[in-house]
């Protein structure tokens, strides 16, 4: 395995171990934080009521199902994406995690309290935008600004295209590739938590 190679097969595993960890903080605390919580920020935040009611209905082993459903299928689509040479819908996957994770930080700033999964957003937020930035410099042979490896720069960068005055095409591709980890992340997340639910009343 030559230095390339160790580089990014050392970013992707580092980035697994990530996902994983960030998911066994939402599976301890999740269910205990929503019972908790729910019934005041239903009353603050009234529009995001059916949200919280959904996740009330979450216990614990039904959403420590829906996160090792969602986990696997994101694990294959990696695998696949190394396999058939998908880098920009990898990068997208970064981004998209990367945006979660910014997520979990604005909902914590937002209420002011701890949420699930905040924790290991704060620390990990950094590290998945370098990975983001070592991939996409390395594979896709591109210089992608820090800023959009961070997950931030989607207005910014479509203004900017527009004051220059020209498409360009290759912050074209990182944003389109963004998009589509987005949705394949939160089609993902919806998925699990109907799978996850389901097998949870089996047991």
């Amino acid at each position: 395995m030559d230095g390339i190679a160790a580089v990014l097969f050392f970013s992707i595993v580092l980035f697994l171990f990530c996902i994983i960890a960030h998911e066994v903080e939402e599976i301890v605390f999740q269910h205990e934080w929503v019972q908790k919580n729910a019934p005041a920020l239903k009353q603050r935040l009234p529009k995001l009521g059916k949200v919280f009611d959904h996740l009330l209905t979450m216990d614990t082993k039904a959403f420590a199902f829906a996160v090792i459903v969602e986990s696997i299928v994101i694990v294959l689509a990696i695998y696949l994406s190394i396999q058939r040479g998908w880098d920009l819908f990898l990068f997208g996957i970064f981004l998209a995690y990367t945006l979660h994770l910014l997520v979990h930080i604005i909902q914590g700033c937002l209420i002011r309290r701890y949420v699930p999964g905040m924790e290991t957003s704060a620390t990990q937020n950094p590290s998945i935008g370098f990975f983001s930035y070592i991939y996409t410099s390395i594979v896709c042979r591109h210089y992608v600004p820090g800023l959009i490896t961070a997950g931030i720069l989607f207005p910014i960068c479509a203004f900017c295209t527009c004051i220059w005055g020209s498409f360009n095409l290759e912050i074209l591709s990182f944003l389109l590739s963004g998009l589509a980890g987005i949705c394949f992340l939160s089609l993902n997340l919806l998925f699990s938590h109907w799978i996850g639910k389901k097998i949870s009343s089996l047991f």
